[in-house]
């Protein structure tokens, strides 16, 4: 019988590339991985031997990191077979430096709440991929948490109304003061505030103008987008609150985040 050769292995057997997202132990020896892929959405697969494994996953199955994954698809709704992976990037930083640790778990927490299983999106799996090579390259972690939040929002179908009164409809304007109604995700003017039922979170026009340009930006374009750390604290409170709202739950790397934006006022 002929011996398989690496390259056959390969050809035999699905392969997509995929961002770990978790990493959970299973038995003595096995490993889940939980990934967003660009055609297979968010999944999840068995890494057998994966404890033991010298070659196959050695120093690869590590959280954040980006594979080239070769796994044989699950018979029903189970978890995929993880047979191989090659490390595409490893993003080492993301491990080593704490407030990029903390971005990257909050990045991949929310990618983890707001998307399906086996529900592909080619746009979240280049956005999340954005993210985690800016933390990689140094741009500032709270910075980067506040446009992937924002974006991921819009990604989902959540996206927040954030160019005019959801009640009156007047555009955004200089001198008039704005909240941000977290039951509904629309903005509302001072003046027509009353007419909500449940409160809103006050935003200044600065944070407006800032966010709604970054919502309608090419993805490429958001690099040169800067906000200060007043503005980038005030965007990080709103959408958690509106992430509340429609999560139901708390996003459990939150309290690591207030902590980081207590530390840099």
């Amino acid at each position: 019988m002929p011996v398989r050769t690496k390259r056959q292995n390969w050809m035999n057997n699905c392969c997509t590339r995929g961002l770990v997202l978790s990493i959970s132990e299973h038995s003595e020896s096995d490993k889940i991985v939980t990934f967003y892929s660009p055609d297979l959405g968010k999944a999840a697969g068995i890494a057998k031997g994966a404890k033991r494994s010298k070659k196959r996953f050695v120093n690869k199955l590590e959280e954040f990191s980006l594979l080239r994954i070769l796994y044989t698809p699950p018979k029903r709704d189970s978890l995929h077979f993880l047979r191989e992976a090659e490390l595409e990037n490893a993003f080492l930083s993301l491990r080593n430096t704490y407030p990029r640790y903390v971005a990257a778990t909050f990045i991949g927490e929310l990618t983890l709440r707001f998307t399906r299983e086996h529900d592909p999106d080619p746009t979240i799996f280049e956005l999340l991929l954005w993210a985690i090579q800016n933390l990689e390259n140094g741009r500032a972690p709270l910075e980067i948490c506040a446009l992937f939040h924002l974006r991921i929002l819009g990604a989902a179908g959540y996206q927040p109304v954030l160019d005019c009164c959801g009640v009156c409809g007047e555009t955004i304007r200089a001198g008039q003061r704005y909240g941000l109604h977290t039951g509904g995700g629309v903005l509302v003017c001072d003046t027509c505030r009353g007419a909500i039922h449940g409160g809103s979170t006050a935003i200044t026009v600065q944070t407006l103008k800032f966010l709604h340009h970054a919502q309608r930006a090419e993805l490429g374009t958001l690099e040169r987008l800067r906000l200060s750390p007043k503005n980038i604290a005030e965007t990080l409170a709103i959408l958690h609150k509106y992430t509340l709202h429609l999560l139901q739950h708390d996003i459990h790397s939150w309290q690591q985040i207030r902590t980081l934006l207590e530390s840099s006022r």
